[in-house]
């Protein structure tokens, strides 16, 4: 698939920009709507964009960096050249979550209520961004033998010129984008049900949404993990999925100490 959509003159418009900037939007027009139904004044939200996404691209790139500091070490200029990609997800949740924070506490918003509106809408958009990495063969799962059965199970067809380096020679490999994307618009689903139950008969306390939703994303991404393409087979766990276990135990403790604080 081509990367550029099109181009404007000698600027090229990706492919990949524009599903993020329409995902953006119609994760707007959710939290919108979840905000309306719930009452809540969605004007600051605007205001919060406006740190939210520059904090969220920062905290991507420095997530990235320090996860591939062997390849940015001996060319410390390559680190502000995040044109030429390399994001983490976590890095831009984080810095999505610690600019929420600040506002929300600094503005005497509700913190919980805000996150539980506002998670669908994330939700929404990591499903549409794994749907994008799949179609654009940016994340490679384990490769599948090279007699491939004609069973209609899933794989991926990865162009030659997208294959790493020593595996040349296979065709297909584990779909992991697709299967997050599956997982992720399964959360999005139970999200918003939740939220609509909840607003008429309050049956969770504020915060809970987030906290669930976090926690099950954490899983997700632990579990295919184990599927994820890598040349260091000796690792117990890859990096990403000590993020992933470190963000689970984190939701348990601050679930934990949320309720005692109810109490």
């Amino acid at each position: 698939m081509d990367f550029v959509a099109f181009c404007l003159g000698n600027i090229n418009i990706y492919w990949y920009g524009l599903i993020i900037v329409c995902s953006l939007l119609i994760g707007l027009v959710i939290s919108k709507i979840l905000f309306k139904i719930y009452g809540e004044n969605f004007s600051p939200m605007w205001d919060l964009l406006v740190w939210m996404i520059p904090a969220g691209l920062i905290g991507a790139r420095i997530f990235f960096v320090i996860m591939h500091i062997d390849v940015y070490a001996s060319n410390l200029i390559q680190i502000f050249c995040i044109w030429q990609g390399g994001l983490s997800i976590y890095g831009a949740l984080f810095g999505f979550l610690m600019t929420s924070i600040v506002f929300l506490h600094k503005y005497d918003y509700n913190l919980w209520l805000w996150f539980d509106l506002m998670m669908p809408a994330l939700l929404f958009g990591l499903t549409v961004l794994q749907l994008a990495n799949f179609m654009m063969q940016f994340s490679l799962g384990t490769p599948l033998g090279l007699d491939i059965p004609n069973d209609h199970s899933l794989a991926e067809y990865v162009e030659y010129r997208y294959r790493p380096t020593g595996f040349e020679a296979y065709q297909y490999f584990q779909p992991v984008a697709l299967y997050q994307a599956f997982a992720y618009s399964i959360v999005f689903i139970i999200s918003i049900l939740v939220l609509l139950f909840n607003r008429k008969y309050k049956f969770l306390a504020e915060g809970t949404t987030f906290l669930f939703s976090i926690m099950l994303m954490a899983i997700i991404r632990f579990c295919i993990g184990f599927m994820y393409f890598s040349v260091n087979k000796d690792m117990l766990l890859y990096p990403m999925q000590w993020i992933a276990l470190t963000v689970m135990i984190m939701t348990v403790l601050v679930y934990i100490a949320k309720r005692f604080q109810h109490n």
